[in-house]
């Protein structure tokens, strides 16, 4: 192995540790195995999952696109703090009425309690994006790997294990610091903590 290519190396991993955990996918990996729990028919499976996806990955991301196209957003990747407020309040608005189809139709409880954990957590970081860059990298997986916890194995605690080799590919890549990346694991953690509190799983 050459020099340059050895190099190179902690870059590719921090690059696809950055695109494998990206916020706009990890809830939609955290949606399959909780529907697949939860929901009684493949029906359902397909349903609730095309709910998800659409009002949680495919929507946001095509605001985003429409913003940058029209010159709204400066890149795709929001790396500016203060871009990020618009994209993420329509995520969030997005995100709402998803859930509320959701609850129309009948689905879960457990869905419909997933939802409402990551629309928290979503409004806490939103309140605090245009005053700090937080991490949603390490907040978005801290906060699904909780409700993968509650609502699908106890055992999968072990995924937090994941949550250094994400937050060291922020850092790496300087789109954050270490701070942003710890503060936002932690707030995931409390908020997801006082959403189970104040709306219990088995009500």
């Amino acid at each position: 192995m050459t020099r340059k290519t050895f190099s190179a190396f902690p870059a590719w991993v921090a690059l696809g540790t950055s695109v494998i955990f990206s916020p706009f996918i990890v809830p939609i990996v955290t949606a399959i195995f909780v529907v697949q729990k939860h929901a009684t028919t493949n029906q359902e499976v397909m349903l609730w999952l095309a709910i998800v996806a659409t009002f949680v990955t495919v929507l946001p991301i095509l605001a985003i696109v429409l913003l940058f196209r029209f010159s709204k957003v400066s890149n795709l990747h929001l790396r500016a703090k203060e871009e990020r407020l618009i994209p993420l309040c329509f995520t969030l608005v997005s995100m709402i009425i998803g859930t509320i189809i959701l609850y129309k139709i009948g689905a879960s409880s457990k869905i419909i309690w997933a939802c409402i954990a990551y629309i928290v957590n979503s409004v806490v970081f939103s309140a605090i994006t245009p005053l700090w860059k937080i991490s949603f990298h390490t907040s978005v997986t801290t906060g699904c790997i909780m409700v993968l916890v509650f609502l699908v194995n106890s055992n999968l605690v072990w995924l937090f294990l994941l949550v250094p080799l994400i937050a060291w590919a922020r850092v790496y890549r300087e789109r954050h610091t270490p701070l942003q990346t710890v503060i936002g694991t932690l707030l995931a953690i409390v908020n997801t903590m006082l959403v189970f509190y104040f709306l219990p799983i088995s009500g």
